[in-house]
């Protein structure tokens, strides 16, 4: 009775750990035929972006538009079959684009801040910070 007991007690703790936190995605674009494939993908507080470059020609990864770099993210140049990854920790809007090729797309963060330790939970809706 006390191993079924035990049993129980770890299965229900493991249970309400999965439930009681929001695991953060990978979401991958790929930069095939000249574009960002998904081109505009909508993501979660705490995701993470992976890049990967599947032409012959090289590419970078640089947030802005037209070709004003904004600080947020910057790549090296990828060549074919590598990658680049960023995690987005705050909700927003963050364009990006390729100045070698002229290629652009956005990527939409939704949900609030976690706060310090806290994982993003689902669900939540798009929020904007006031500055």
């Amino acid at each position: 009775m006390k191993r079924i007991t035990a049993m129980f007690l770890l299965g229900f703790c493991v249970l309400f750990s999965f439930a009681s936190t929001a695991q953060a995605e990978t979401i991958e674009i790929k930069i095939k035929n000249f574009n960002f494939y998904p081109p505009d993908p909508v993501i979660n507080v705490g995701d993470t972006v992976v890049w990967t470059n599947t032409m012959n020609y090289g590419h970078w990864v640089i947030s802005g538009v037209d070709m004003r770099h904004n600080n947020k993210f910057f790549s090296y140049l990828l060549l074919r079959g590598t990658k680049f990854s960023y995690t987005f920790r705050t909700p927003g809007e963050f364009p990006y684009y390729c100045p070698i090729h002229s290629m652009q797309a956005m990527i939409s963060v939704v949900g609030k801040e976690p706060a310090a330790g806290e994982a993003p939970k689902e669900g939540e809706t798009k929020r904007r910070r006031r500055r």
